[in-house]
């Protein structure tokens, strides 16, 4: 009975030790913003730029990795890994209470200024500073580049609903970091996880990592079949607009109702239109 216990304690921690689990990061600013709060970077581009201004920002892109200001950054972040961002410290905390082997997959947007923290958390990560997180990808979602916001809604929808429904139609426990501050990514990205079965993952500043349910999302055959119906141009019932249109699935432009392209993206990454 004694060596049976055993071998089923081994097995149990061997699973929970050795199962890889998908944790998709949302990258905002919040590593450059603490730095300059607390002194450790002064560079006047990088306050211009989280100012939002352009052309620093695209300074920021030419000062590249291995500057001055890189090698302030990575030495910030790897020094305070719970304290130097949302970010890392999110992934800090969901590694005390989440088993298994962490495959990480940042997605930063556009501006320079998200690419360059994205770039110094993956390097950071990198060096070991969490045990058993593995990096496994770095992507820029196009969001703020250009007058196309819908766009680049729609982009970031197909980038990262496809990665999170691979990898919990592969089978593993998936996580969608979304601390990085209240901005329409973050907000995407909890869509997106919960349309697919995962689970979004928040830290409270200077509390706790919330881990939010997976929600057992069921959309209506018939709802869905119109919503997408409409998106091909095609006629639904004055009814089952008007309830589109309640819900905010659809928009009224130009004296026609369309449904966005962001959203028929997010039905596209379920299979569902």
């Amino acid at each position: 009975m004694g060596v049976g216990l055993g071998f089923l304690f081994i097995s149990l921690f061997c699973c929970f030790v050795f199962v890889s689990v998908y944790v998709g990061v949302v990258v905002g600013v919040s590593l450059l913003r603490n730095a300059v709060d607390r002194g450790v970077v002064r560079d006047a581009v990088v306050v211009r730029a989280l100012g939002g201004d352009v052309v620093a920002d695209r300074e920021l892109g030419r000062l590249g990795l291995g500057s001055s200001l890189s090698r302030s950054l990575l030495g910030f972040a790897c020094g305070d890994v719970e304290g130097c961002c949302a970010e890392l410290g999110t992934i800090a905390g969901l590694r005390r209470l989440v088993g298994g082997v962490f495959r990480v997959e940042l997605f930063y947007t556009d501006t320079k200024a998200s690419w360059l923290c994205a770039m110094t958390i993956a390097e950071c990560l990198n060096r070991g500073v969490l045990p058993s997180v593995e990096v496994v990808g770095s992507v820029q979602v196009p969001l703020f580049g250009g007058s196309d916001v819908e766009g680049g809604l729609v982009s970031f929808v197909n980038v990262v609903g496809r990665r999170l429904f691979s990898a919990v139609s592969g089978g593993l426990d998936a996580y969608m970091v979304v601390t990085g501050g209240a901005k329409v990514e973050a907000i995407l990205a909890s869509m997106v996880a919960w349309l697919v079965g995962a689970r979004p993952v928040y830290r409270v500043e200077g509390g706790p990592v919330v881990i939010l349910p997976r929600l057992p999302i069921t959309l209506d055959r018939e709802f869905v079949g119109g919503l997408c119906e409409l998106a091909r141009g095609g006629s639904v019932s004055d009814g089952l607009v008007r309830e589109f249109v309640r819900l905010g699935f659809v928009v009224e432009r130009g004296g026609r109702y369309v449904v966005p392209r962001w959203v028929v993206e997010l039905l596209r990454v379920r299979g569902l239109c």
